[in-house]
């Protein structure tokens, strides 16, 4: 890894952040000219990212949690260097005052933007290590909730191939400094590009998650208490009030449906929505819900297929709610059930796509209901990005 720049955040561009013309600068075979371009272009967009990032971290940790820690980027290199390395990766972070080689960024590749957050130093026990190992039930629900990867170089390769989150943490050695071992953890990517800071908010959202590890960390690289249980408390004060206000817009959104099974079963899945239905002001609503739509194993294969996240959006609960909200999805039928017949046999892959209750209230939002296509370009033509 290259040596990295102090910055300051008073030189912030506008936007978009990250669109085709950055993406293109990892194309540039020359690696001196590519290193000179992304960080005249990408990584002072990537500080937006950081400012967005540091505003939010005060509000949730407090306004004293960043006196210890600088801001970084990379690439970057002397400037009387007569070449310099290949960068495939330009980063902008927190970094522990005194030492470059621990760190939690934002890193952009030519395809996605995610947060990595590592420590080489040993220090007879690198600080991270000995954070996971004191804390390791609350940080493996943090891991688990936000569904993060880990690596260690103190891990041979291939024996943390099928580890639990706590099995790793227990395989982590606390070498001495001069064997440099690193310790990673990685945060899910969002593809580019992003142009705006809306798009870039999981992200952040990630990098403040992971702050309460990084900062209890610093504690210990300076000799004090880690403070870990404080900062995670401030973590879930956050935390909550987001989970409680995203759940009472899926209740609102429920609680008026009154359900009129056709078939008897043990679980409701509110799915799919009969759109043609007229009711009269006042009335009480009915949704009726094909014995097709509820059959657990067509609903199920269709999310083993396609996964847990929202077809059009990406959005996934388990991300957003941890394990209360893993595998939780709608599943819509591409075909309007005014079409089907009784005797009709479903196929899973083919019929059905699992969708967040938010953009399968759209596709009802008329009668026959929108496509998955159209709500996507609605959606991509309102955040003006790419999905």
């Amino acid at each position: 890894m290259s040596s990295v720049e102090e910055t300051e955040l008073s030189e912030i561009v506008d936007l978009p952040l990250i669109g085709s013309a950055e993406q293109y600068l990892f194309s540039v075979e020359d690696n001196r000219e590519r290193a000179d371009k992304l960080k005249e272009l990408l990584v002072p967009k990537l500080k937006i990212i950081i400012k967005q990032a540091c505003d939010q971290i005060h509000q949730v940790y407090g306004t004293d949690v960043l006196s210890d820690c600088r801001i970084t980027t990379t690439p970057a290199h002397r400037s009387g260097a007569k070449k310099t390395k290949p960068f495939k990766i330009a980063s902008a972070g927190l970094t522990i005052k005194g030492t470059w080689y621990f760190q939690l960024r934002f890193e952009c590749t030519s395809d996605s933007l995610f947060v990595n957050f590592f420590g080489l130093r040993g220090l007879e026990g690198n600080p991270i290590v000995q954070v996971l190992k004191k804390h390791l039930k609350d940080v493996t629900q943090i891991w688990e909730q936000g569904e993060y990867e880990v690596y260690s170089e103190t891990i041979a390769p291939k024996e943390d191939e099928n580890l639990e989150y706590d099995e790793f943490i227990n395989k982590l050695q606390l070498v001495p400094e001069r064997d440099g071992k690193g310790t990673y953890i990685q945060s899910p990517s969002l593809v580019l590009p992003i142009k705006d800071l809306d798009a870039a908010q999981p992200v952040i959202d990630n990098f403040v998650e992971l702050f309460a590890i990084f900062r209890a960390a610093i504690n210990v690289y300076l000799g004090e208490e880690d403070r870990f249980e404080e900062y995670l408390k401030c973590l879930r004060d956050w935390q909550n009030p987001l989970f409680e206000k995203y759940l009472k817009c899926l209740l609102d959104w429920q609680n008026p449906l009154q359900v009129q099974e056709s078939v008897t079963t043990t679980r409701f899945f509110p799915d799919e929505v009969d759109a043609v239905q007229t009711f009269r002001e006042g009335a009480v609503r009915q949704v009726s819900v094909n014995a097709y739509e509820r059959e657990p194993k067509a609903r199920q294969k269709c999310i083993d297929y396609y996964g847990s996240s929202c077809f059009i959006c990406d959005f996934d609960f388990g991300r957003a709610f941890g394990k209360l909200g893993k595998g939780f999805i709608h599943v819509h039928h591409l075909r309007p059930l005014s079409e089907i017949a009784e005797e009709y046999e479903i196929d899973p892959i083919k019929d059905l796509r699992p969708i967040c209750p938010n953009c399968h209230a759209m596709i009802h939002r008329r009668s026959p209901p929108f496509s998955l296509e159209e709500i996507k370009m609605l959606l991509k033509s309102a955040r003006g990005s790419t999905i």
